[in-house]
């Protein structure tokens, strides 16, 4: 019997989603990720239909659940400082032992200055380049070969 190559576990992307640049990159690197053959659930869609009062909880239990399957998280930090909801998802992978890949592509150079925050820093595999999170996924679920 042929052995079937197990797919990977989802992606969550986390990210900041409040502008139109935000959104659009978001959903260029989820394509990215997906063209590298990852599943990948983007949280800026996750309300797209909903409306009224019970909005909110449903975007945050969605989120949570797409977290608890999330096999990493790769978490959009650029800027001065990290979007507050993307360390909020940070954190909450790291309380599961769900690994993190930071990915900063801001040109100041706060990772490698070590002006990010210790506990966002600490807690995640920094990649530099979309190409940097998808070498540093294939290291991660890469199936191992038994004669090595």
């Amino acid at each position: 019997m042929e052995q079937q190559e197990e797919s990977p576990p989802p992606l969550y992307l986390a990210a900041p989603l409040f502008s139109d640049a935000e959104r659009n990159y978001n959903v260029l690197l989820r394509d990215f990720l997906v063209a590298n053959g990852h599943r990948v659930y983007l949280p800026q869609e996750a309300g797209d239909g909903l409306e009224g009062s019970g909005r909110d909880r449903a975007i945050f239990e969605s989120h949570i659940a797409a977290l608890d399957r999330a096999g990493c998280v790769v978490a959009v930090c650029d800027g001065a400082d990290t979007d507050s909801g993307t360390a909020w998802e940070m954190g909450y992978a790291c309380a599961r032992e769900i690994p993190v890949i930071a990915l900063s592509t801001d040109r100041r150079g706060s990772w490698d200055g070590r002006k990010a925050n210790l506990m966002i820093r600490e807690s995640a595999a920094l990649a530099g380049t979309p190409e940097e999170v998808v070498s540093l996924l294939r290291a991660r679920f890469s199936p191992t070969d038994p004669g090595s």
